[in-house]
């Protein structure tokens, strides 16, 4: 049967050949338009299938909760720690000796807190504040105690560094709520150095400072209140111009000076018209400079002080370049000297190093 098809169809295409090639050329483009046809479908049903899945990937995005940044901030300081446990460490209060014959001091460029004060006469002396995770390998020289050092440790419920004391401070550091380390009964946390005299030459470290708290059983304070911090100004709000601060406390080889670093917003520590510079040469520098005047009275014929740290009184605070002038208010015995603005808002410091130095009234400042 299909022979006799294929017969027909060839006779035909002897005798009607163009016919035939009409009919072919036919058939071809119905053929041909078949198989566009065929693949333009294909093709569309392809792109729209795609199409509808990235809308339906659009129309429900996978959203990944981002955690919220927490920021445990540091009582003593300010700094920002990684967790809440860190928030109040052990705090180690030195007492350091600043008289010409022990500079260069040490260690004290590390300190996380400085106050400082006449301790006689017209001669400064220095209270250091560390942390345990604040690794110092040498702080001192170390001296002897005087009353106000120990209320400043108190405030903060401070293992108490120190090599002997006044009559007044001896008989009172058992009273107050601070872990006291008297070289003196405690020896073998200290060492004294061949390279210096004595009584120049008294050094503790950071290492022995916690050793000397774990084995005294030393618990953190409680209810230690931290002053407020605030976020550093950014660069383009920070004063131009060189900024300097003068602290007369008494001659010139006691007179303090601050210089501003407008790029780090920090202040850069003089003292007698030199860079103060630890013995290693690293540079003493603050965050925070906080000038409060207080009440002194001379005690005895050596020119021992009484400060009235308990109260209130007047203060400059210098930070970000500016000066605030303003208040400090200590309500009683253990409390944390807070500082405040004339509109009697609390001040927030730069999170850092802040140096206390507590003048007597009627100290000239300049600035």
């Amino acid at each position: 049967m299909f022979r006799k098809i294929i017969q027909k169809i060839i006779i035909f295409v002897k005798k009607q050949p163009r016919v035939w090639l009409v009919v072919s050329s036919f058939l071809i483009l119905i053929c041909l338009f078949l198989v566009l046809g065929y693949f333009l479908f294909k093709k569309t049903s392809f792109l729209q299938y795609f199409s509808r899945q990235k809308v339906e990937v659009a129309e429900q995005p996978k959203v990944e909760e981002t955690p919220p940044v927490l920021k445990f901030r540091r009582l003593l300081d300010g700094i920002v720690v990684d967790s809440e446990e860190k928030i109040n460490p052990p705090i180690f209060a030195v007492q350091v000796e600043n008289m010409i014959d022990a500079r260069p001091l040490s260690g004290i460029s590390k300190a996380d807190l400085v106050y400082e004060a006449i301790s006689e006469a017209g001669i400064t002396r220095l209270l250091a504040f560390y942390t345990p995770d604040n690794i110092v390998e040498e702080i001192g020289p170390v001296r002897s105690a005087r009353p106000y050092y120990i209320d400043w440790a108190e405030e903060y419920g401070a293992l108490y560094a120190h090599s002997g004391g006044s009559p007044e401070a001896l008989g009172i550091v058992s009273s107050y709520e601070v872990l006291d380390l008297n070289e003196f009964s405690n020896g073998k946390y200290f060492w004294r150095s061949r390279q210096r005299y004595m009584p120049h030459n008294l050094y503790i470290s950071t290492e022995l400072l916690n050793k000397a708290f774990i084995a005294k059983g030393g618990e953190v304070k409680d209810d230690l209140a931290g002053w407020e911090f605030k976020d550093e100004v950014e660069l383009d709000d920070r004063p131009s111009g060189k900024k300097e601060i003068k602290i007369y406390f008494s001659t010139e080889t006691y007179e303090v000076g601050w210089e501003y670093d407008r790029g780090e917003n920090d202040y850069l520590r003089y003292q007698a018209d030199k860079i103060q510079k630890d013995k290693d040469g690293s540079e003493a520098r603050a965050k925070n400079i906080v000038v409060q005047f207080v009440k002194m009275k001379i005690l005895d014929s050596i020119g021992r002080k009484r400060a009235e740290t308990i109260g209130s009184g007047e203060a400059i605070i210098f930070q970000d370049g500016a000066r605030i002038d303003g208040t400090w208010r200590k309500e009683k015995r253990g409390a944390r000297t807070k500082f405040f603005d004339k509109n009697g808002q609390e001040i927030k410091f730069n999170p850092g190093v802040t140096w206390v130095e507590v003048a007597p009234v009627g100290t000239e400042v300049e600035w």
